[in-house]
């Protein structure tokens, strides 16, 4: 009888696994390392630039100081007195309201066909009104006007709106006009320079439509 002998491949037992899985914690430690060395590298400068700029201003100190002491007390009482008024009379300046250029300019913007008869003004909530009464030859004057106002010359004028239009006896109309006055025609600096503008200013005239005809 012929010995068989039986072989087999398959492991009895299971074999242990030899390799290491490798894991993304290694590249994540050196990333943090290299984060920290720049904070800290990033500290240190900070540190002493913070140095540089403390002894940059005690050298500065110390050399105004050493130009204050050439000078004599009154010497520096005397302009810094100059220093507090020329501050005060250029805050006067620029806050000083002058109403001339804005008649001025009213007077070059409004057509022949409009005639004025009352004017009034209030500075509120920093803006300064302006409410005007009048009398126009008829609608298409009021219109005409409007458009006047409403080209780039009016573009001082800010707001305008004509209101209570009504004839009255003798057949013209009536009407109140109000508007914002922009700061800058009422500023003294830009007196001049606003005037020249309004000058070279000519409204159209329409002879056939004259409020006195």
């Amino acid at each position: 009888m012929e010995n068989s002998f039986q072989t087999s491949f398959i492991p009895k037992k299971p074999i242990n696994a030899t390799y290491v899985t490798k894991t993304p914690m290694n590249g994540l430690l050196v990333l943090a390392v290299i984060v920290f060395v720049i904070v800290i590298v990033a500290g240190v400068g900070l540190y002493f630039y913070k140095n540089y700029l403390i002894d940059q201003k005690n050298v500065l100190s110390e050399s105004l100081n050493k130009i204050s002491s050439t000078f004599e007390p009154e010497t520096i009482k005397e302009l810094e007195m100059f220093g507090n008024r020329t501050s005060t009379a250029k805050q006067v300046l620029q806050n000083h309201i002058v109403l001339s250029p804005m008649f001025e300019m009213l007077g070059a913007l409004t057509i022949p066909q409009i005639q004025y008869t009352d004017f009034e003004h209030e500075m509120a909530n920093g803006e300064f009104y302006v409410k005007i009464s009048g009398l126009a030859r008829d609608y298409k004057t009021i219109a005409s006007q409007a458009d006047v106002f409403s080209s780039e010359k009016g573009k001082y004028f800010r707001n305008l709106v004509f209101s209570n239009l009504e004839k009255d006896k003798s057949n013209y109309l009536n009407f109140d006009l109000e508007f914002i006055v922009d700061p800058v025609v009422l500023s003294y600096e830009n007196n001049l320079s606003l005037k020249q503008q309004s000058s070279t200013f000519v409204p159209p005239v329409d002879s056939t439509n004259n409020l006195t005809n």
